[in-house]
């Protein structure tokens, strides 16, 4: 039988989060294939990206793995399915983060045209796979969360994925969080965040990210 939550969590801050790794899975191939051999300052900017995306990938879907999916199958009946099709997804996704990684250290050392391209396409099916894993979440199982879990579970689920990281890359998760959120959103997650985080997003995080960005792609 379902529990019954008297306060609903508002699941739309995965649906941002999700936008960030859809910008990446959209970029990342065509900036790793427009490396040129021999420039391994540009090719340890793009790893750097790509390295980043990859670990923001694994904490998202670790908290996932650990917490969500156990609730979910515990509380929902009919779902069960769609539950079982995310962790086969993850495993397949799981299958290509290793795969990129492993590339990862040759692709900054000799950006040679064959590895190159042989790293972009790892990242072509992983975006592929992630965006049709990413569409029925949003689609199938936010619902079910917002609906099956807390207010407090679903910020558990948020403080799982940020144990993950490294503390020292939470600024510049926040600020590419913050780089593809609305003015609404962005009053939202600011409005969430720890004063220490509101500051230091305001006073430096914004500015690093803009900085980053006009290096990767030249804007």
């Amino acid at each position: 039988m379902s529990e019954v939550v008297s306060s609903k969590p508002d699941v739309h801050d995965m649906v941002v989060v999700h936008r960030t790794f859809r910008r990446s899975c959209a970029e990342l191939p065509d900036l790793v294939r427009g490396l040129r051999p021999g420039d391994t300052e540009r090719a340890a900017l793009v790893v750097d990206a790509v390295r980043f995306m990859l670990m923001g990938l694994e904490a998202h879907h670790i908290s996932e793995d650990e917490f969500l999916w156990p609730r979910l199958t515990a509380r929902t009946v009919g779902p069960a399915e769609a539950i079982a099709r995310m962790e086969e997804q993850h495993h397949r996704l799981e299958e290509l983060v290793v795969q990129v990684t492993g590339a990862l250290d040759g692709l900054a050392a000799d950006p040679r045209r064959p590895l190159c391209e042989q790293v972009a396409a790892r990242l072509d099916e992983l975006g592929s796979v992630l965006t049709a894993h990413m569409d029925e979440e949003e689609n199938t199982v936010l619902p079910l969360a917002a609906e099956h879990l807390s207010v407090a579970e679903w910020e558990e689920l948020g403080e799982i994925s940020l144990a993950k990281l490294d503390r020292k890359h939470l600024l510049r998760a926040f600020s590419a969080l913050m780089a593809v959120a609305t003015p609404e959103e962005q009053r939202t997650f600011l409005t969430k965040a720890p004063l220490p985080a509101r500051l230091l997003w305001r006073v430096s995080g914004r500015r690093s990210h803009a900085r980053r960005e006009a290096r990767l792609y030249g804007v």
